[in-house]
């Protein structure tokens, strides 16, 4: 199931973003935690809020652990993908302009998807995620999540080809809270390793802005691959747990509503992966 908006979206060719929602959350809660529609309304974007079912995960999470789901053409991954196909076939979408995007169990196998599908996937934004095939099992969950689970860059990207110069992987926006109890912030490091290798770079910033865009809360880190395109960057976020961080509000870089998945921090967090995703006007 899922649920999809073009709320505003006049016809012709358009991009795409897909939303995943977090454990415990629900596709309504993520389209309106988020602030996805306004930005879509707005910029002439479609939006995509893939809903899991309590069948499939108690805690309505995604599957992120689970090796049949987590691989190309099988279970969620195959699932998700079908309704970017959907969109491809009935709203004329432009190809060359999708991304994904996703919170906690829907940030991992968001990771998945753009691991899986690079051809599809022109970026994708990260918020406490962690690297493709982490675990391949459910009793190996917890570990991961605290942190424990640390391999070096090439071991990462193994995981998901031997090869990275043969395919042109998404470029990857990742958000972590310092004060995450849920998903040990060391993710984002081994995340940033992971997507390193695939760039072929390595793991260290290449640049870095503290007090990002008048935020005392958000340092923005940048990675370049040899060309000098920014591939990888990192929003570090002080303040915050597990949680989208969000600025409700009229203006142009306020919007999203707390929740119990988003919290205010004066820093519309979803205005700035818009911007990243080269969404905004």
């Amino acid at each position: 199931m899922f649920s999809f908006t073009d709320e505003g979206v006049e016809y012709g060719k358009r991009p795409l973003v897909v939303a995943l929602h977090g454990c415990s959350q629900t596709a309504k809660s993520m389209a309106e935690q988020s602030g996805w529609n306004k930005l879509a309304k707005e910029h002439q974007f479609v939006v995509i809020y893939p809903q899991q079912k309590r069948s499939n995960n108690s805690s309505n999470c995604f599957n992120w652990f689970k090796e049949k789901d987590i691989t190309k053409d099988s279970g969620e991954s195959k699932s998700i993908i079908s309704m970017v196909d959907f969109a491809i076939k009935n709203y004329d979408i432009d190809t060359a302009k999708i991304f994904i995007y996703g919170l906690s169990a829907g940030a991992a196998i968001g990771v998945s998807m753009m691991a899986n599908y690079p051809e599809i996937f022109q970026a994708g934004a990260i918020f406490a995620g962690a690297p493709h095939k982490i675990v391949t099992k459910y009793s190996e969950a917890i570990k991961a999540m605290n942190g424990k689970i640390d391999k070096t860059p090439e071991e990462w990207g193994k995981l998901i080809t031997d090869n990275p110069s043969e395919q042109n992987y998404p470029k990857l926006i990742v958000f972590h809270g310092e004060k995450d109890l849920v998903v040990d912030i060391n993710n984002a490091e081994e995340l940033i390793e992971q997507w390193s290798y695939l760039h072929e770079t390595d793991a260290e910033q290449d640049s870095t802005i503290q007090n990002y865009d008048g935020s005392k809360t958000v340092e923005r880190k940048s990675f370049f691959n040899r060309n000098n395109e920014e591939v990888i960057t990192y929003y570090k976020i002080a303040n915050i747990g597990h949680a989208l961080p969000v600025d409700p509000g009229k203006s142009e870089k306020q919007g999203g509503q707390t929740g119990a998945f988003a919290k205010d921090i004066d820093f519309f967090s979803t205005f700035y992966v818009a911007k990243d995703f080269g969404l905004l006007d």
